[in-house]
């Protein structure tokens, strides 16, 4: 295989990786910002920023892939959306 066709292939790998890794950090909303750190890192203490309550519970949710967070939502959509997520 040519130099050319490797470094087109590497190119193609890598770059999905990093534009995933930089997407959370260019979100201007810290709520947004936040829920999207913890599902990419799966760590719940970024959930623990967010200030809205729903959002909060959807973000608990699917890091804990627990259904109990998805109860506790008022808003019919996010609360289908989470339990989407979870079964």
């Amino acid at each position: 295989m040519s130099l050319f066709k490797k470094m087109l292939m590497s190119l193609g790998v890598l770059l999905p990786l990093l534009a995933s890794a930089q997407a959370c950090n260019d979100i201007k909303d810290k709520d947004k910002a936040n829920y999207c750190r913890a599902i990419d890192t799966n760590d719940k203490s970024f959930c623990q920023k967010i200030g809205g309550n729903d959002l909060l519970n959807l973000c608990m949710g699917k890091v804990e892939n627990d259904i109990k967070y998805c109860r506790r939502i008022t808003t019919d959509k996010i609360k289908k959306r989470c339990e989407n997520s979870i079964r």
